[in-house]
């Protein structure tokens, strides 16, 4: 049993890879389920048995890419070492990943906006996990003594002001065709959200 289901998301990632490098060339629009049952060597009934449809693969491939985006963002956060840092790398590993993912961006945009509904979708379920990771740097920041020590209900509200706050800065990479200076305004956002803007 075990041997078929990796078996079968082995097959999965091979459609969802040849699919991704499809969208990437041509867009979701132009790729047909043939195209990508040629990509990969496979027929048609292959790709039927676990997709109905190319938009249900183009679904899967942006829950894969969204799944690696945590999992290495998640694993940037464990290597550093205080929560300013954890806190900039969970930002840089998100903005960075989103430049690598441009191509896929800038090819499917025209398409994205019919589909901005899954989009959200898969977002909002990484959505809860995001929030998770802040609040455990935070918490850990003010065990720590690097952080000052605010309610239960506030840390919360910052975690998810943080999130939100990355978050905005993907909308020049998916959007404006532009590469923002990612340490330099990550830095600033750090800083700000750390240390505040009022005087002592």
């Amino acid at each position: 049993m075990t041997e078929t289901v990796a078996k079968d998301e082995a097959i999965v990632r091979e459609i969802t890879q040849g699919a991704k490098s499809l969208f990437e060339k041509y867009g979701l629009k132009k790729t047909t389920m043939e195209d990508i049952a040629h990509e990969i060597g496979k027929g048609k009934s292959a790709l039927y048995y676990y997709f109905s449809s190319k938009e249900e693969i183009f679904e899967a491939v942006l829950e894969q890419e969204m799944n690696d985006l945590f999992r290495l963002t998640k694993q940037a956060v464990q290597n550093a070492a205080t929560a300013r840092a954890k806190l900039k790398a969970y930002a840089q590993t998100r903005l960075g990943m989103m430049n690598k993912m441009t191509n896929l961006c800038q090819v499917v945009k025209k398409d994205i906006l019919d589909h901005m509904c899954t989009v959200y979708a898969i977002k909002k379920k990484y959505n809860h996990a995001e929030i998770d990771l802040i609040r455990e740097i935070l918490v850990a920041g003010i065990k720590s003594g690097e952080l000052k020590k605010i309610t239960r209900e506030n840390i919360d509200l910052f975690a998810m002001l943080m999130v939100t706050s990355f978050r905005g800065f993907e909308i020049p990479v998916l959007v404006d065709d532009m590469e923002p200076d990612l340490d330099r305004r990550v830095g600033v956002l750090i800083d700000m959200l750390v240390e505040g803007i009022g005087k002592k």
